[in-house]
Parts: structure tokens; C-alpha cells; sequence
């Protein structure tokens, strides 16, 4: 067997549908031989570990993705250097020149390794073809325990087979599917932080990347309910509820609204899951309520206290702590009432009702260019239950992030950025999203930047029969850098002075394309394009608006 048609039925007992990447490298050219394993080829390298980032958030599994020597793995390293910092399971794997000709000036030698190095949990060279298998399990294996994260391998022409790609000896290759290693608190810590949570007037839960990662979806339930505690999640922890549920308050940090803000603030107690507290989920490191006592649980020891120092401070797993938590309260207080019978509970419902109504008389405006947070509602009042958002981070399509602008509703899922926020992550993940889920519904909300750094893949789209639909909020420049430099210096040169037609490109790519410039055509558009969506053509929105970065006052 040829050593990447091995590799390939490796990633594919791993569980794997997928494997993102250009079609003539090695793990994408033999991936078609192996049933079940589908290989993705996208217009440029760039995009496959973003597609893999999203294909991972959704499916659980490690995302799998191949560049080509030099350039090619070079083209990998935003988009690794992402998953890095969200903590996202990939599995990299791509060849190299061969260690018989180091350092002599081979096609495409470079120093792949040390590219990857800083920014993956565990980058190796496999030495010898016979260690292929061992290399790959313990790849797999690297990826999904502990704190999650990217894993790079590389595997020589030597090794691998050469440019012919001739056969090679891979021996007997054991297809172990890599097993999920789950750690349980420290008894001793459960006691203390169940008597800190039954002992506190005000406790607000956060939920972070590491929760969902983990399938802590029902705990989490269970744990709020039970003592009647609004939550908040960080971008990465979106989707552990429906923002549909009573104690749901939205984001963190940047993202915040009004009753997150204020019910956060006025707390004695916050306890986190599976999140490292980084700048844009707590404001640089400001929000935390003066006062009030704090537990947080976490994967990674290194985490522990590495921004905010906790009362109590859980190494383990967060579906596992919480399952821990849930029986340790139960045995000391037993079953608690109805929690929205709960006082506390009755007022965060009744401000949260209120902030919806001024929401919604804010949203509904008639003015042009078209506001982005009317969009962002209307497109959230449309789409409702069963959708897939995927998010940018641009200065417009962070509207999509505010709650209840945009609420995630039951049976909803979230594929954000990580804390790199690397334009493009999105646009290209709505791809991915689409294929790994595709019978939801799938939009990217995002700026016109990001949006014309990775348009180059609607042709994937349209070639994938991918129908997701991309709604462009479309002030034409880049409105983060346009309203600093206004501010701070008193100039722009961030406004684009020469904008594609994105309908045009979207017709080009035997995509749908459709400009809106009036409040009074969102729905229509919106319906329009779910509709095609839905014969697998994929759909591009192309809203005109401003600047608009009141969600940014309001959550200082």
C-alpha cells in the first residue's frame, strides 16, 4: 500500500469524513481511494485548517488538513496558529523534502518544523515509514486529551514515498481510534466550591470553549438550574444553551449587553468553565465584580489562576466537575424548587424582557444605509431554531454576537473565531459547517475585509453543492482600522476606494448574488437565499451600511 493511502484509512478509523487541502498533495490525492474518507480541495492551502477548525467545533472530532512542502505549509500557519489559540483539535499532516538531501537545497526545503513548532501542541518528523502508525495514533491521541489543540506531522519523501509516489513498506498499521481521557476534580475542591455556591446571594456561571469541547451541554443544565444561576459564555462557549433559556444572558467581555452586564457586575459569586478569562471575554482583564468570590474549572493546570486568581480552582474535565458538583450540592441542600420560581430568577426574566422590547424598537429602524444590528435581528428572528452561525470579527458583523440582536435558539450551534480573531476564519468555516452538518441551516455573518480575503472559495462552495449563505455587511473598508484612525489620528485610509461587485463575483462563481440597500428588502433577500440554499446553491448578501460601534460603548 502506498504510505499516504495508509495514512489516509488511519485518519479515516479516527472517525474522520473529511480531510481539507489541495488536491495534488499526498494525503488529498489518495484520500479518494479510502471509503468514507472525503477529501476537500480548496483554492488555497490557507483556507483547509479553518475549514478543519469548523468541521471539528461541529463533529467532536479532530479536524484533519495537508499543505504542500515549503510554501504550501507556510500557507498553513494562520489558520493553525488559530486552532492553537482556540484550543480547536487538528491533526496536520504534510510531506517534506526528503532528510537524504538536508540542507542541500531540495525542492522546496524549508524549516517546517520550526514553523510549526510555537504554535501546535506537538509537532514531529516521522524518522522511518515503518513508525508512520505510531506517529499518527499518538497524533490523534495528542490532539483531543488534555487541553485540546493543533498537532503537526511531517512526513519526508524518504519516509513517505517520492514524487512518483511509489509503494512503500508501511508493516502492519494498527487502526486505534484515539480515546478521549477524562480527568474528575479533586473531592476535597468540589466540597469547598459546592459550599461557596450554596453560601452565595448572587452566582453567575460562565461557560467557555472548554465546556462545549467537552459535551458538558446537559451538566451544565442541570447545574444552573439547580441553584438558579444566569449564565454567560464566551464566544467559544456559545451553543452550550439556547439563548432561548431563561437564564441565559449572552457574552462576555466585548461582546456584553445590557442585563448580562448589569447581572454580572452585581455578583458575589462567578464560577467558569473551560475558559482561559482572555482580554476580549473580560475586557482586558477589568470586568471582574469587585468583591466577589471565584471558582474556576479547567482542563489545564497551567490555566489555574493564570489571569484571575480563584478561591477554588478545579483541574478536570468540565462535563466531569460539573457532574460532581451538581451531586455534591444535592447532598448537601438536596433538590431545590422550580428555578424560575426563584425570585432572582423572575427578575433576570423580566429585565431580560424589557431589554428585548427596546432591542427590537432600536433594531426596526428605516434609516439607510441599513444599520448592521437590523440585519443581524431580522436575520435572527428569520432563521431561528436549527441554524449554524458562523462568526468574523469584523466592526459590523460583530453585531452577530450581541445578544438578543442575534440569539442562538434551540438546536443552534456557534463556529466563532478564537481569540487571533483572523479575518476569513469564517467565511471559509461556513463551508465546512455546511458539509459536516448539512441538514441545518448555515450563515456567516461577516464584514466586506473578511469576506474578500477568502472569497476566492465560493467556486468550492458551488463545486461542494454547499448551501450557506454569506451575509456581507458591506461599508466598504475596513471599519475596525476606519474608526481608529478617525478617533486617534483624524484621517482614514482604511475606506476602500476601488470594491469589487460582490454579486457580479457571486454570479461568476455560480453562486447566488443579491445587493440590498433598503431596511424593506433584508426579509426577502434572507428568504431568497435560504431558498436556494436549500438546492445546494450557496448565496451571497451583499448589505449596504455604515459604522456603527455602539455595541462597543455599551458593553464598557
Amino acid at each position: 500500500m502506498n504510505a499516504w493511502e495508509a495514512i489516509g484509512n488511519m485518519v479515516r478509523s479516527q472517525g474522520v469524513e473529511f480531510v481539507f487541502g489541495l488536491g495534488d498533495t499526498d494525503l488529498l490525492l489518495y484520500a479518494e481511494k479510502v471509503p468514507g474518507l472525503t477529501p476537500i480541495n480548496v483554492r488555497y492551502e490557507g483556507s483547509a485548517p479553518f475549514m478543519a477548525m469548523a468541521y471539528s467545533r461541529l463533529s467532536g472530532k479532530p479536524g484533519v488538513c495537508n499543505g504542500s512542502p515549503g510554501p504550501g505549509v507556510a500557507n498553513l500557519v494562520p489558520g493553525v496558529l488559530e486552532a492553537y489559540s482556540g484550543c480547536v483539535p487538528l491533526v496536520v499532516v504534510c510531506p517534506a523534502a526528503s532528510q537524504k538531501t538536508a540542507g542541500m537545497g531540495e525542492f522546496q526545503e524549508c524549516d517546517q518544523l520550526g514553523m510549526m513548532t510555537p504554535i501546535t501542541k506537538w509537532s514531529a518528523r516521522v524518522p522511518h515509514t515503518e513508525r508512520i502508525p505510531w506517529f499518527i495514533n499518538r497524533a490523534f491521541s495528542v490532539a483531543i486529551n488534555g487541553q485540546p489543540g493543533p498537532v503537526y506531522l511531517e512526513i519526508p519523501y524518504d519516509v513517505g514515498g517520492a514524487f512518483h509516489h511509489e509503494l512503500v513498506e508501511v508493516g502492519q498499521p494498527k487502526y486505534v481510534t484515539a480515546k478521549r481521557i477524562r480527568i474528575a476534580g479533586d473531592p476535597e475542591l468540589i466540597d469547598e466550591a459546592a459550599d461557596l455556591l450554596l453560601k452565595a446571594e448572587r452566582a453567575v456561571a460562565v461557560a467557555g470553549n472548554g465546556a462545549v469541547y467537552s459535551g458538558a451541554s446537559a451538566e451544565f443544565r442541570e447545574f444552573i438550574e439547580l441553584l438558579g444561576i444566569p449564565f454567560l459564555t464566551t464566544p467559544g462557549g456559545r451553543g452550550i444553551l439556547s439563548e432561548d433559556h431563561p437564564l441565559a444572558l449572552g457574552l462576555t467581555g466585548l461582546y456584553r449587553t445590557k442585563v448580562g452586564k448589569k447581572v454580572y457586575s452585581d455578583a458575589t459569586l462567578i464560577i467558569t468553565a473551560g475558559t482561559r478569562n482572555e482580554s476580549f471575554q473580560t475586557h482586558k482583564f477589568k470586568d471582574f465584580p469587585q468583591g466577589a468570590k471565584f471558582i474556576q474549572i479547567d482542563i489545564a493546570p497551567f490555566e489555574i489562576g493564570r489571569n484571575w486568581m480563584p478561591d477554588v480552582g478545579i483541574v478536570g474535565d468540565a462535563k466531569i466537575v460539573l457532574r460532581q458538583l451538581i451531586d455534591a450540592i444535592r447532598e448537601k441542600a438536596g433538590n431545590k424548587r422550580n428555578f424560575e420560581e426563584m425570585p432572582r430568577v423572575k427578575e433576570v426574566v423580566t429585565a431580560k424582557k424589557e431589554f428585548e422590547t427596546e432591542v427590537e424598537a432600536e433594531c426596526m429602524t428605516e434609516a439607510t444605509p441599513i444599520p448592521a444590528k437590523r440585519i443581524v435581528y431580522e436575520l435572527s428572528q428569520l432563521l431561528g431554531k436549527d441554524t449554524i452561525l458562523v462568526n468574523e470579527n469584523g466592526s459590523q458583523d460583530c453585531w452577530s454576537y450581541c445578544f438578543p440582536y442575534y440569539k442562538l435558539q434551540d438546536g443552534s450551534e456557534c463556529v466563532p473565531v478564537a481569540e487571533q480573531t483572523c479575518m476569513g476564519m469564517g467565511v471559509v468555516g461556513a463551508i465546512a459547517a455546511k458539509l459536516t452538518k448539512p441538514e441545518k441551516k448555515v450563515v456567516c455573518v461577516t464584514g466586506d475585509g473578511a469576506f474578500q480575503m477568502y472569497m476566492k472559495e465560493l467556486p468550492t462552495a458551488a463545486q461542494y453543492k454547499v448551501g450557506c449563505t454569506w451575509v456581507v455587511m458591506n461599508n466598504s473598508a475596513l471599519g475596525w482600522a476606519k474608526a481608529a484612525q478617525i478617533k486617534k489620528a483624524g484621517w482614514d485610509t482604511a475606506t476602500f476606494k476601488v470594491q469589487p461587485d460582490f454579486v457580479k463575483w457571486a454570479e461568476a462563481c455560480k453562486c447566488y448574488g443579491r445587493r440590498i440597500e433598503k431596511p424593506s428588502e433584508i426579509r426577502p433577500a434572507l428568504e431568497e437565499a435560504l431558498k436556494v440554499n436549500q438546492e445546494g446553491i450557496p448565496a451571497v448578501l451583499d448589505f449596504v451600511t455604515g459604522i456603527d460601534m455602539s455595541h462597543f460603548e455599551r458593553a464598557e
